[in-house]
């Protein structure tokens, strides 16, 4: 890998970025049924009902991979796109989106080991794609609170099983 960090940390140190409002807008990890064609590392709805999604990458390799995918992070409801990479590996990345797409490139977010994000100049975040329906900002919503619920559940085991293995020490 080329950062440490994991997806989970690369997540929040998105939500916590400041590039979307983290008050307003509906964050949604790991979205992979129920609203896209496609898995979906972070999606991001605006307040005014627009969808980002946000591919993240953790090294050169899993970048790569993402080109051999039946899917090209194509939905039409996707407004904004963002490839999220570490800083490592920005430049490799940048020249890479370049030289395939021109400069209709996708908008590339460097993440450093500390977990800032720097927004890169160059690329297009804006897709083109249409605003969400209500129905599916409700989707989005429901499918965001089964996320909450399921990793709640996933902490107090975790939780159980740490406090089960002190009382055995």
């Amino acid at each position: 890998m080329d950062t440490k960090l994991t997806v989970d940390e690369i997540q929040i140190a998105l939500r916590n970025s400041g590039i979307w409002n983290k008050r307003q807008d509906i964050f949604i990890p790991n979205l992979s049924w129920g609203l896209l064609d496609y898995e979906a590392d972070l999606v991001i709805i605006t307040k005014s009902g627009y969808l980002t999604e946000v591919e993240i990458k953790r090294s050169w390799e899993d970048f790569k991979a993402d080109f051999k995918k039946n899917h090209k992070h194509d939905d039409p409801r996707v407004y904004n796109f963002h490839y999220s990479v570490p800083e490592s590996i920005l430049d490799r990345v940048v020249d890479f989106l370049r030289e395939k797409y021109g400069a209709i490139c996708p908008s590339v977010l460097g993440v450093s080991e500390t977990g800032s994000i720097r927004r890169y100049g160059g690329g297009t975040p804006h897709r083109g794609g249409r605003k969400l329906f209500i129905e599916e900002q409700l989707t989005a919503a429901r499918l965001g609170c089964m996320r909450v619920w399921n990793l709640k559940e996933k902490l107090l085991k975790q939780k159980a099983k740490i406090h089960e293995n002190q009382r055995h020490c």
